[in-house]
């Protein structure tokens, strides 16, 4: 094996998924879902730039990539097999034809994220294949975070409370939101992160309870709730942090909608257990806000899976069965949106244990 950079299980993951294409009856899969194709590659890509593997159930794993992503793929992947593709062509699939082209190839996974146009070339290259879609699957797959993924999702969460907090030391009145998020965004730079898990956002007054999950111009000031939700990216893994903070002179209902916001946060953590449905974790969070008279005006989900993107399974909401289990890492988030008020909401990350739930972000959650 040659050696890389990466400390990830590639080879792990794929023999489990290889498992899952047995049990699926398919001969092979065709990857391109860029949190997939991270997954079973450890590669990161520029977000301009796409990637695909085919993972046959039996036989060697291609890594395709964009002929300008090819030297630097051979040195970091730990794919052994590298091909390079001409991303900025008719046809940039050609490549293909020299992987997918046995007889014995009958049916083949595929993502609902593959183009349709993609779809079309491998269609019309494997005729008489059938076609099966592996979403919630790998998305199951991806749910168990193992060790690496841990400590990444752990230093990802450790970057996104010091940039929480540098934020919330340097909010003063008639500073704009933009300004505070590009803090955020640099802190995130300084402290090595590639990237913001998404787009950070501030919502201030009357933009907070619309909500305007987007940062403007807008001046931060007094007797106002300002919500600010952010995240950070290292090795791929997203985390994410929400914290409602005020800089003074609130009524008594904009705090009083923040302790209603916080206590629906903590009957959730005290929900989240290992054999527990995602649905119990939403319902106790709900019944704080409902019993308080707020139900109305908490218009989401409770939480969500958190991993190489910003939404994976669990997602903590009504009608979702699926059972938390230990090394899932997921975000606890209610939040309350009162016309003419304002909105709080606290989130956290927690990581899933034997016993409960671990917290992984720590800023202080108290209304400053």
């Amino acid at each position: 094996m040659k050696p890389h950079p990466t400390d990830a299980p590639v080879f792990e993951r794929l023999e489990r998924f290889t498992t899952l294409l047995e049990l699926q009856g398919c001969d092979a899969a065709v990857v391109t879902g860029r949190g997939n194709v991270r997954f079973f590659s450890d590669f990161r890509l520029n977000r301009v730039a796409s990637a695909l593997l085919v993972i046959p159930r039996l036989g060697e794993v291609v890594f395709f990539v964009a002929g300008l992503d090819w030297q630097r793929a051979k040195r970091e992947c730990p794919l052994p097999n590298v091909q390079a593709y001409p991303e900025d062509t008719p046809n940039p699939l050609e490549a293909l034809r020299t992987v997918l082209h046995s007889p014995s190839i009958r049916r083949v996974g595929i993502e609902n994220c593959l183009p349709y146009g993609h779809w079309q070339f491998i269609r019309d290259l494997l005729p008489a294949t059938d076609f099966v879609l592996l979403d919630e699957q790998l998305l199951r797959l991806r749910a168990i975070k193992d060790p690496v993924e841990i400590c990444r999702l752990r230093q990802a969460a450790r970057i996104a409370d010091l940039a929480m907090q540098k934020v919330l030391a340097a909010a003063v009145p008639g500073k704009t939101e933009l300004e505070l998020v590009g803090l955020s965004r640099m802190t995130l730079a300084e402290e090595g992160a590639e990237d913001e898990s998404f787009e950070s956002f501030m919502m201030s007054g009357e933009r907070s309870w619309l909500p305007g999950r987007v940062a403007t111009t807008k001046k931060i000031q007094e007797q106002e709730l300002i919500v600010f939700d952010m995240g950070a990216v290292v090795g791929g893994y997203c985390s994410d942090i929400t914290r409602t903070f005020a800089l003074g002179g609130l009524r008594a209902e904009q705090r009083h909608i923040f302790q209603i916001a916080y206590a629906a946060q903590q009957s959730a953590l005290e929900a989240v257990k290992p054999g527990v449905q995602a649905q119990a974790v939403h319902a106790a969070a709900r019944k704080i806000i409902v019993d308080a008279g707020y139900g109305d005006f908490f218009p989401h989900l409770t939480g969500h899976g958190l991993g190489l993107e910003i939404h994976e399974l669990p997602i903590l909401d009504r009608q979702m069965t699926i059972l938390l289990e230990p090394n899932m890492v997921l975000t606890i988030e209610p939040g309350i949106y009162l016309p003419g008020v304002g909105a709080a909401r606290v989130e956290d990350m927690v990581l899933v244990t034997a016993g409960g739930c671990e917290l992984l972000t720590h800023t202080p959650r108290e209304l400053v």
